[in-house]
């Protein structure tokens, strides 16, 4: 669900109209969006509680953080076309690769 009117103008209020990030807002010449701090596809709820202030560049950014799955994907399946060529260089690479993903918990499960 999308932020209603009222709520939206209630977090862009008590964010003072800056991004909770950078603080640049309007006054800068940066347009401002009421964000969902925990995102819709995941269930997060349109309150004042899970929303906050985002300037359009920390909006974008914050969307596209999402990437890293399409990232792992890539190099699960670059992994699996290396395996199948026996090329031991390209294996390694992905191997390494993905297990920084994993490391730092990034996309765990993707396969």
């Amino acid at each position: 669900e999308n932020f209603s009117p009222q709520v939206k103008e209630v977090i862009f209020k008590r964010d003072k109209y800056k991004c909770v990030l950078c603080g640049r807002g309007k006054a800068e010449g940066m347009d401002i969006h009421a964000d969902h701090v925990k995102s819709k596809d995941k269930g997060g709820k349109a309150t004042l509680e899970n929303g906050q202030t985002l300037c359009s560049q920390h909006n974008f950014l914050k969307k596209n953080f999402g990437q890293t799955t399409l990232g792992k994907r890539y190099f699960v399946r670059l992994y699996k076309s290396a395996k199948k060529a026996k090329n031991k260089q390209l294996i390694d690479f992905c191997s390494e690769v993905l297990a920084l993903f994993d490391k730092y918990g990034i996309d765990v499960g993707i396969e």
